[in-house]
């Protein structure tokens, strides 16, 4: 057990050294911490100077502040301590204030020496039982914050290995604070061709070595700067990292540069102590974790431009627009406006004219010998067909488009199969933009009406934003500056809605009732229900379900 801190106040030089003496003489678990001779003087120490103390023994009558009053102050600070009053007036308005206050204890002068010693034992049990409460209440607050962080943890993996996942699921968001988010992806480059080389064992102290190294520098780094995060495993030798910006006066510009030095330090750091390169994806803030999954796929197709950048490097959703502008001096000039053909005509969406296009471009690909220089070619056809898309749609970004298109290249066998799947690839673009002119419906009344003929299927804010073609992010934010409320709690609201009128009205079990509403876990809608109602399904159904009628 720690030492008992002791203030002593009085404002009679002999009755403070004998005070002292006396609490001294009482054993090595005491501790006198400050000794004064009037109330202002201790208070100030006590607020400015001490940390903590466990014991204030006061005179009541003093100069410049007596001893209530100087107790009244301290506990309008908050300091959490306990009191013995000294007093050579024996008065009962005096005891009575002095236990109003707090005092556990009023001793009349002169003091009587084994009187004193008893109640200082006394006040020991009491201190040392308050120690003891408050180590296993911090004990019980730690655990509590490890089981929280784990269900966190549980919590973001599944968001990222699972890619329908209802947005039920997403109710568990609320666990977490409100504000800024990045989520970062981190892997490294040769963990494909090491493992080849290496045992399991060995990749998995690897892996270990390396998250270790995440985890001290996020500690060491933004820890300090007010940064939660969060760093769960996606694969060997690749990791999610998700950051929150506690600082809520800190602007955007500087949290990204927190968070790009960081990244920066984190790439030299695995390279000096683990002589791996490693590439790192991270993307925009945002708000609402329900877009985690949007995220999630916005930085594993920047992380597949290594095929094009190589690796070492570290992507962000401006790597497009970089690329876009890049021209690579090893392909003739002829791609350079075929390219330019096909992105009019895109702009144009006139589908005749970019099959006339695309011909033209392909014609060109069979002059070309060296296949490095077709897949060139094709890469920067397809980053300048998803800028023009960008720019057409005012939506914000579809990195996942640029991706499939990669993919397709990366796949086709010859120039056959990748000149048939580009332009399947580009004619489902030029449909898309089509949809989207001729779709003159509000795509909030588009999104609620679509959530409610589907409720008991599995909704997603992917499957929402394909439906009106907007980009999940920007669906996000534009149903709730619109409504007020986020894609989330709509749904859920629809549904509980729903569920409660089949409580009302249909003698279904709750299980059928859950899933009728999209939630195939009886016990998580029971918990929901009530979340929302303060009455379990059970409850609700007895006390507003109509009693059928029976007519004769």
């Amino acid at each position: 057990m720690k030492k008992i801190k002791t203030v002593i106040v009085d404002d009679e030089p002999r009755i403070r050294r004998g005070i002292e003496r006396l609490v001294l003489s009482n054993g090595e678990d005491w501790e006198v911490i400050g000794v004064f001779s009037d109330g202002q003087e201790a208070y100030d120490s006590i607020v400015n100077k001490f940390e903590s103390i466990d014991l204030l023994i006061t005179d009541v009558q003093m100069p410049v502040m007596d001893g209530l009053t100087l107790i009244k102050k301290l506990n309008r600070q908050s300091k959490d301590f306990f009191t013995i009053i000294i007093s050579g007036f024996d008065e009962f308005t005096y005891v009575q204030e002095a236990i109003r206050e707090g005092a556990i204890d009023y001793i009349l002068k002169p003091i009587d020496r084994e009187n004193f010693q008893i109640q200082l034992n006394e006040v020991k049990k009491k201190i040392y039982h308050k120690q003891i409460n408050e180590n296993m209440w911090r004990e019980f607050q730690a655990k509590e914050l490890q089981l929280n962080y784990a269900k966190q943890i549980q919590f973001l993996s599944e968001l990222t290995w699972n890619d329908e996942t209802d947005i039920s699921f997403m109710e568990w968001a609320s666990q977490f604070p409100i504000g800024r988010y990045k989520l970062v992806h981190i892997d490294i480059d040769q963990v494909f061709t090491k493992s080849k080389q290496v045992s399991s064992s060995e990749l998995r102290a690897w892996h270990f070595a390396v998250e270790n190294i995440i985890n001290e520098l996020m500690t060491d780094e933004l820890s300090q700067q007010e940064v939660e995060f969060w760093l769960w495993k996606n694969s060997n030798m690749s990791f999610w990292l998700l950051l929150f910006d506690a600082k809520k006066e800190r602007i955007n510009s500087s949290f990204n540069l927190l968070i790009e030095e960081y990244l920066l330090k984190l790439k030299k750091t695995i390279k000096q102590y683990m002589k791996f390169t490693m590439s790192i994806a991270y993307g925009n803030e945002f708000e609402d974790l329900s877009l985690l999954p949007t995220m999630r796929d916005q930085l594993l197709s920047l992380m597949q431009f290594r095929i094009i950048e190589g690796g070492n490097k570290i992507f962000h959703l401006s790597t497009l627009n970089d690329l876009s502008i890049k021209k690579t001096s090893t392909m003739p000039s002829s791609v350079y406006k075929y390219t330019e053909q096909i992105v009019n005509a895109l702009g144009e969406k006139n589908e005749a004219e970019v099959n006339n296009a695309l011909s033209r471009f392909f014609h060109e690909m069979e002059t070309l010998q060296s296949p490095l220089f077709i897949q060139e070619s094709i890469q920067y056809l397809c980053i300048r067909v998803i800028k023009r898309w960008m720019e057409n749609d005012g939506f914000g970004e579809d990195i996942n488009m640029l991706m499939e298109a990669l993919l397709i290249a990366k796949k086709a066998a010859n120039l056959i199969q990748l000149k048939d799947g580009i332009k399947d690839w580009m004619i489902s673009l030029v449909k898309k933009m089509k949809a989207m002119d001729s779709s003159h419906s509000d795509p909030i009344y588009q999104v609620k009406n679509w959530v409610d003929q589907h409720l008991s299927e599995n909704i997603t804010i992917k499957k929402l934003a394909e439906h009106v073609y907007i980009n999940p992010t920007y669906l996000c934010e534009y149903f709730k500056a619109q409504t007020g409320e986020t894609v989330l709690n709509y749904v859920t609201k629809t549904r509980l809605k729903k569920a409660k009128e089949l409580l009302e009205k249909t003698d279904l079990k709750i299980y059928d009732v859950a899933a009728s509403v999209g939630y195939q876990d009886t016990k998580y809608f029971g918990r929901l229900f009530k979340q929302w109602t303060n009455q379990t399904p059970s409850q609700y159904r007895e006390k507003y379900s109509k009693p059928s009628i029976l007519i004769d």
